[in-house]
């Protein structure tokens, strides 16, 4: 299947390192542009805060990890995930699919999947019991993940106060 004037298989799919923050921020900065679940936005310092933060995460490869698609040398797409062991309760040992970005013209043509696919075997290798994920509440996306045979366990509210600016 052509994809931009490419096939599948010339689409690598790498580990990123922490080096890589800064493009897998631009992307993060992309996905909630399109698509902010409500009270939620980047914000002024929103790519730097990011990309400072998953900087830090990918530094500790035993509980993270991300992996990036790129057409050549360009990226299109990331999934970020991370282990945790649970303070009580069972299954105790859980993995959560932080974010996962398809760019675009990539959409529809398995890229997303495969992806997904890389993370599901990381957490298999790590025995992680159970995955879990937020998504936008959306029909679209509750299909989705009930086709990868998640079960909508949790609802999460969210509301926003007032405080003082942060310095």
């Amino acid at each position: 299947m052509p994809m931009n004037g490419k096939s599948p298989k010339e689409i690598r799919y790498i580990v990123a390192v922490s080096s890589m923050a800064p493009v897998l921020a631009r992307m993060w900065k992309s996905l909630i542009e399109e698509e902010s679940p409500p009270l939620i936005e980047a914000g002024p310092e929103g790519e730097a805060a990011c990309s400072r933060t998953v900087a830090h995460m990918l530094e500790d490869t035993d509980r993270c990890i991300s992996f990036m698609a790129l057409s050549d040398t360009r990226p299109i797409g990331f999934i970020l995930g991370h282990t945790y062991n649970r303070p009580y309760g069972h299954p105790a040992f859980a993995g959560q699919i932080l974010h996962w970005y398809v760019a675009p013209g990539f959409r529809g043509k398995g890229v997303g999947h495969c992806l997904y696919d890389r993370l599901m075997e990381w957490f298999q290798k790590k025995n992680v019991e159970i995955v879990e994920v937020m998504a936008l509440d959306d029909p679209k996306r509750d299909k989705g993940w009930r086709s990868r045979g998640f079960t909508v366990s949790l609802r999460v509210y969210a509301k926003r106060l007032s405080s003082p600016s942060r310095t």
